[in-house]
């Protein structure tokens, strides 16, 4: 691995650190509702179209039924005048409007499919919603009770916790209380400061070591062309 991908891993993890430092699980969450009730905004207003757009396909199938009955009526009294080719226009015209009835009554069929499948779909995001609202409850308490003990430990410092859509991402903010809580655990047993320097002692032997592959890597070459 070279000098720069070994640089590059290490910016990486740090930037990393920090955004998880910056993750507030309470402010989070309280998005991911947000985002959950916006959801069921927009499946409501769908779901109002579709019943919309259905009353208006009844109403065009019922139209179709309609003139087919009349063109039908219309196709008997001309061959009782005897007018053949005003039958023939007509009986055309029911067929035509015959097939419009048969296509709206598809279309009503699919309409109402939607519709219920919108309709489960709302049901069980409000039921997921309501559910939870109720664990922000129970996990902001502890996120609170959390930050007390941390500071009660610890009051002279600042450390970031590791952390691990609207469920997925309640479920990584219980993984990321439940990880601080069990640090706090263990700082409440046991504590020591960090060593100071670390990532400056990290970046020195990355630094010597990609300089003695790459000095071994030309003694190679200089023997090999000798």
């Amino acid at each position: 691995m070279s000098i720069f991908e070994r640089l590059a891993n290490m910016t990486k993890a740090v930037a990393h650190e920090a955004l998880n430092k910056l993750e507030n699980p309470v402010l989070l969450m309280n998005q991911y509702l947000r985002n959950l009730e916006e959801d069921i905004r927009i499946a409501e207003r769908k779901l109002t179209e579709q019943q919309g757009a259905l009353k208006v396909l009844a109403w065009r199938k019922e139209e179709a039924l309609r003139s087919a009955e009349q063109s039908e009526q219309a196709a008997s009294q001309a061959l009782s005048g005897g007018n053949e080719a005003a039958a023939r226009e007509a009986l055309s015209a029911k067929l035509q409007f015959a097939e419009q009835a048969e296509v709206h009554t598809a279309q009503l069929q699919e309409a109402g499919v939607r519709i219920q499948e919108l309709e489960f779909q709302i049901q069980n995001a409000k039921e997921e919603y309501e559910r939870l609202k109720e664990k922000r409850t129970e996990l902001a308490a502890r996120a609170q009770k959390a930050e007390e003990r941390s500071q009660s430990i610890r009051p002279s410092f600042s450390y970031g916790i590791e952390s691990g859509s609207a469920a997925r991402g309640f479920e990584r903010m219980e993984e990321k209380i439940m990880q601080w809580e069990a640090n706090l655990d263990a700082a409440g047993r046991t504590y020591s400061a960090p060593p100071a320097s670390i990532p400056n002692t990290e970046v020195k032997s990355a630094y010597s070591t990609a300089v003695e592959e790459e000095l071994q890597r030309l003694q190679s070459k200089r023997a090999g062309e000798k």
